[in-house]
């Protein structure tokens, strides 16, 4: 990683005193997620089963990520630096001077494709980190149990005006430490025209379950659909994933959101979902399904605030309900 940074950063300069009449373009966007997850307390304070907006009966910071990008027509460099629980929780694994990093990396940018090396927003599923690019402010599970960012090189080539393709080599499931490299390879397929967006994405590569001593292979496939009318806006994931001996391990889930703006500045969603993991390799429990609803009220063109209720259902737990309070900053 400090080599691909240490190129970046010869390019960068160079790049910059050799095209004048191409000179790197700098723009600046950020979000601040706060938010306050209201629910009967347990021994961990926290949802157990997200990352996102997870902690229980306490004002927090989400994610305060800041993007900064430089680009011109062949070239583009991105750093985005981040704090809040998010980072916290999910970057715990990494050495302590990497918790910070959302997205960092170079990009090589040609007619129709690019390729880029670094660490990426992971391409899996229909939702991000940032609430404020998707439906529902809580994440689904769906997301929740997917790499949160990958590490590696990534091509991208642009097929049509509708059709898009993309190719990740990446470490692992979720890893920027190379010290123990574990080569893994995805794809995503993007199609998109009028108020249609679909997606295909796939990932193979050798991972180690806890209680598990030897490295196994691990697949995933997701497809997701997006379709927009009117005020409307209806959403559908579901992905299956495999690993272990003759791929006896199974899991998977599905689940479906819609949204409506009753107002300009008023949206209401809701979402149902369901996810089965008989091996219990992501969950602790084999069966997991939720119901949520929320409202969004836009107080101006950079500021939201809402309220969404979700209720949890197990074996071990017939009803678990929270109430999520938040507000979204985003420039």
């Amino acid at each position: 990683m400090k080599f691909l940074f240490f190129i970046g950063s010869f390019a960068f300069f160079f790049n910059g005193y050799s095209a004048e009449k191409d000179t790197l373009r700098f723009q600046l966007h950020g979000l601040i997620d706060g938010y306050s997850t209201l629910g009967k307390t347990n021994e961990i304070g926290k949802i157990p089963y997200l990352v996102s907006s997870s902690n229980l009966n306490t004002f927090q910071i989400n994610l305060n990520v800041m993007e900064f990008t430089w680009e011109n027509s062949k070239w583009k460099y991105a750093l985005s630096p981040a704090y809040g629980t998010y980072m916290q929780q999910n970057y715990a694994a990494e050495k302590w001077y990497k918790r910070w990093i959302y997205e960092a990396y170079v990009q090589r940018k040609f007619n129709k494709s690019s390729i880029a090396a670094g660490v990426f927003s992971s391409p899996y599923t229909q939702e991000t980190p940032k609430s404020v690019d998707q439906i529902s402010y809580s994440r689904s599970l769906a997301p929740e149990y997917v790499p949160y960012y990958i590490s590696g090189l990534k091509y991208n080539r642009t097929i049509n005006s509708s059709w898009s393709l993309s190719l990740f080599a990446t470490n692992g499931w979720q890893k920027m430490d190379y010290s123990q490299l574990s080569p893994s390879f995805g794809s995503l397929v993007e199609f998109k025209k009028g108020n249609v967006k679909l997606n295909w994405s796939t990932y193979v590569g050798r991972e180690k379950p806890l209680l598990v001593k030897e490295l196994q292979t691990r697949m995933l496939s997701e497809w997701n659909v997006q379709y927009s009318f009117g005020k409307w806006i209806i959403q559908s994931c579901a992905f299956i994933g495999t690993q272990g001996m003759n791929f006896s391990r199974n899991w998977g889930q599905i689940n479906a959101q819609l949204s409506c703006s009753v107002k300009v500045k008023t949206k209401i969603y809701g979402r149902l979902e369901y996810f089965s993991d008989p091996s219990s390799l992501q969950l602790s429990m084999e069966k997991l399904a939720s119901e949520s609803l929320g409202v969004n009220y836009a107080l101006s063109d950079v500021m939201n605030i809402g309220t969404e209720f979700r209720c949890f259902h197990s074996e071990k737990k017939a009803f678990e309900p929270y109430q999520f309070l938040f507000f979204q900053l985003k420039f």
